[in-house]
């Protein structure tokens, strides 16, 4: 399987709440990689991690795991690899915001996870 069909099973795997096996499938491209791309896969990877944190009800391991992902996806801007990066880091940044308040108020939050879109109708 190249990567690409591995980044697209690893999407269909976040948008269908499989954050867990999102995050196997895309470790296994991003351990095979050593270019520019490397940070884009470890991005996804945390922030798929941050939502399996969040189905495990730990708030605080979701905060760490997307702040450290967002960071990573930056630099790729809104588009890469023909992932819409806008549709996963604009909705998790907003959970992010969120989630934060609700951990510093002791509060408790209901947050859903995003679907990632592909360019193109992919």
């Amino acid at each position: 399987m190249n990567s690409d069909a591995r980044l697209d099973k690893g999407i269909e795997e976040f948008n269908r709440g499989l954050f867990f096996e999102c995050h196997e499938t895309l470790e296994a491209v991003w351990l095979e990689e050593h270019g520019e791309d490397r940070l884009f896969y470890q991005g996804i990877i945390q922030i798929a991690a941050g939502y399996y944190k969040l189905q495990q009800g730990v708030l605080i391991g979701a905060i760490k795991l997307w702040r450290t992902g967002l960071e990573k996806l930056e630099p790729y801007g809104a588009a890469h690899l023909g992932v819409d990066l806008a549709s996963l880091v604009a909705p998790t940044k907003d959970n992010l915001v969120r989630a934060e308040a609700a951990e510093r108020q002791g509060a408790a939050v209901d947050l859903c996870a995003p679907q990632i879109l592909r360019i193109g109708g992919a």
